[in-house]
């Protein structure tokens, strides 16, 4: 459907969907596609719609009109209303008319005013824009500027436009068909983007990280050289220079992760606070936690955080080794390089470069198997 589409057409389609998503709108409609229009190409709304009312007055009355639903996941597949989708047949017919083999934000300009009756087209009949005149003015400005008139990229059925944008700044990304990017999504060059990752919301990724397949990351903040291995989702945190999480690490809101800290496969953290080099490598969850700078979580460590009725926190000093399938009972403090034996239970402070152990006393009963095998089976 969109193969005729330019660059910046696509992204139109792009923002509107996700502006649709925001009022909660089970369909992409017309006001929708006038709003990523606007957004799009703000050199062709401010030529004819910046002396008919400021833009931000069209963005309210837009809001004013519209019954405001819990906002729709950005990544969810919004269809085009009825009148939407006519909009869009109405501009390949515009590009037909006059010419062109392409389809560009001209011509979705147009078949907004062609469908006359559509709240899009109302705001701008308002505001004095006529089919007629605009058609006539558009035909002469591709005339003398090809600027307009953007080559075709034959890519996608279903593009992103948002990941296409990133790819011609120098992002790497495989697949880009594949990927959700939302628009307000900032990212580095020479980062690495595999296919089927979702980046939403506010995210913004340095340069030169590494996201691999699966990954959903959702308004965090990554800085340069992180690497975010499959299946990894991420939310409302921030990842510091030369971090490494996952595979299937799970960030829930709050999280800070230091320089080249290490949270490994099934690490699970919420407001969690990772020192400088900190590793929690296997099967852990960290939650209302600060790890000191150096320290090393044993695989399946827990922070008991709740006892049912509030949260209380964990503070592990640096260097501090965690051993094995240890539970830490907040409200807890473990100091500055202490160790803590594998199996733990720890329910008191443990002292700076103290070894603190919490587990039943091993019995060792020599001959009990054959006794019992000789009981069971006698001979």
């Amino acid at each position: 459907m969109f193969e005729r589409y330019t660059e910046k057409a696509r992204r139109v389609i792009f923002y509107a969907r996700y502006e649709a998503s925001q009022f909660g709108s089970p369909f992409i409609e017309t006001e929708h596609l006038l709003l990523g229009l606007m957004r799009e190409d703000k050199a062709l709304t401010i030529r004819f719609l910046r002396s008919h009312g400021s833009l931000e007055s069209i963005e309210k009355q837009i809001s004013e009109h519209t019954v405001i639903r819990e906002k729709t996941s950005t990544s969810a597949d919004l269809p085009l209303s009825n009148e939407g989708k006519r909009v869009l047949a109405c501009a390949a017919e515009e590009a037909e008319r006059l010419g062109h083999k392409h389809i560009g934000t001209e011509h979705l300009l147009l078949g907004l005013l062609r469908e006359e009756k559509c709240f899009a087209a109302q705001i701008l009949q308002e505001r004095g824009l006529e089919l007629a005149p605009i058609r006539v003015e558009l035909a002469r400005l591709t005339q003398e500027s090809e600027s307009v008139t953007e080559s075709v990229t034959m890519i996608s059925a279903r593009p992103d436009p948002r990941a296409f944008w990133l790819v011609r700044a120098g992002v790497k990304i495989n697949r880009p068909e594949t990927c959700v990017i939302d628009p307000e999504v900032e990212v580095g060059a020479e980062t690495i983007i595999e296919p089927y990752v979702q980046l939403l919301g506010k995210t913004r990724v340095g340069s030169g990280c590494h996201i691999r397949s699966f990954s959903v990351i959702e308004n965090c903040t990554l800085g340069d050289k992180v690497l975010v291995r499959q299946s990894c989702v991420l939310e409302d945190s921030t990842i510091a220079d030369g971090a490494e999480l996952g595979p299937f690490v799970h960030l829930r809101p709050g999280c800070e992760i230091g320089e080249n800290a290490h949270m490994g496969n099934f690490v699970e953290g919420k407001k969690v606070r990772m020192g400088k080099g900190a590793k929690a490598n296997h099967l852990s969850y960290l939650g209302d936690a600060e790890v000191g700078e150096g320290a090393n979580i044993g695989a399946g460590t827990i922070t008991c955080n709740y006892d049912g009725v509030r949260k209380y926190r964990t503070q592990i000093g640096k260097r501090v080794f965690v051993g094995s399938d240890t539970t830490l009972v907040a409200p807890i403090t473990l100091g500055d390089g202490s160790y803590i034996g594998a199996g733990s239970c720890i329910t008191k402070d443990v002292p700076a470069d103290a070894l603190a152990v919490g587990r039943g006393r091993q019995i060792t009963k020599k001959g009990w198997a054959a006794a019992r095998r000789a009981k069971r089976d006698p001979r």
